[in-house]
């Protein structure tokens, strides 16, 4: 049986990759984040792919991390799966 998915943890890190993005185009750790969104089921799943072949992207496209990483919190603060 899986663990249930802690989403106050992963908002704030989502926020920090986030504001990391947005502040100094970093994206450290960022391919780690995406992955784990790959194992919660097909809505983020969907993300973790985006994000995963945004970063393969030589410079990232950091509009399309930005929208993703949105979505995302968007997407933990409703609670959908």
């Amino acid at each position: 049986m899986s663990e249930p998915i802690d989403r106050e943890h992963l908002k704030r890190d989502f926020s920090e990759a986030l504001g990391a993005v947005r502040r100094d185009q970093s994206v450290l750790g960022l391919d780690e984040l995406a992955a784990s969104l790959t194992t919660l089921g097909p809505t983020y799943a969907f993300h973790g792919r985006l994000l995963l072949s945004t970063l393969e992207a030589r410079p990232p496209h950091y509009g399309a991390l930005i929208w993703n990483l949105v979505q995302v919190l968007d997407k933990l603060e409703r609670g959908a799966l």
